[in-house]
């Protein structure tokens, strides 16, 4: 059953693949004391967090060869922040943005002692090599991690005959984004202040109701607890979603 599960033959039953596979065991037990698999008006099922969309794909990719379910940077670039590149229409010198998820990274010291790190990154298609060196490390070191989705800017250099990546920013790429609606420019000083208290990964889009303008902040990526508290009577309206 469990590999059923995995694959998703029990999604119109209910979309959280975790849920039911933590409640399989005491399920079969159910039925075979009062006879009613899935009889929800008497068992009482037991909560658990849904596998991510990652993980969903790579579960059915290790159970059948192939992910199923869309793939999670498919899902992303359909509302990507920037203009991204696919990495196999990359050329040698160009400067790119790719949207991808970080398989392997390798850390070294260098001569200096300094820290730099080695990426294995693809698109759900091609791999790449990134290079981040020390100077760029430092300040992505903290929010690096594999299995993890970014947008890397870079310059792109052929080595041994294979290209590879430059990196020179590095943002991760979340479906989350953090809306705020104001009235005009008056409040956007003390705005940007609070934002700036609630650094996190999920970007931040501006209304502007007077101009009827949108913008995507270039500076502001937050992490969303009691921040919308914190902006009440300053902006007019907040969503997260």
């Amino acid at each position: 059953m469990s590999p059923l599960v995995e694959l998703g033959l029990f999604d119109d039953f209910d979309k959280n693949r975790q849920k039911i596979l933590v409640n399989l065991p005491n399920l079969f037990v159910f039925v075979e004391e009062l006879g009613g698999l899935f009889a929800d008006a008497s068992y009482s099922w037991t909560e658990a967090d849904d596998f991510t969309e990652a993980e969903k794909f790579y579960k059915e990719q290790e159970l059948i060869g192939v992910g199923i379910s869309a793939h999670p940077l498919q899902t992303l670039a359909k509302q990507a922040l920037y203009p991204t590149t696919p990495i196999a229409t990359l050329t040698e010198g160009c400067q790119a943005t790719l949207l991808v998820e970080v398989q392997k990274i390798k850390v070294i010291r260098t001569k200096k002692g300094e820290s730099m790190a080695f990426l294995q990154v693809h698109d759900s298609k091609s791999k790449l090599d990134v290079t981040v060196f020390s100077d760029q490390y430092r300040k992505f070191a903290s929010i690096l991690s594999e299995g993890k989705f970014y947008y890397i800017n870079g310059k792109v250099q052929s080595r041994d005959g294979r290209l590879q990546m430059i990196a020179q920013d590095l943002k991760e790429a979340v479906a989350e984004r953090f809306w705020i609606q104001v009235k005009n420019h008056d409040k956007d000083k003390e705005m940007s202040t609070i934002l700036e208290q609630y650094k996190g990964s999920i970007p931040v889009i501006i209304r502007y109701v007077e101009e009827e303008k949108t913008i995507v902040s270039s500076q502001h990526f937050v992490k969303t607890l009691f921040l919308q508290e914190k902006l009440e009577g300053i902006v007019m309206k907040t969503i997260y979603r």
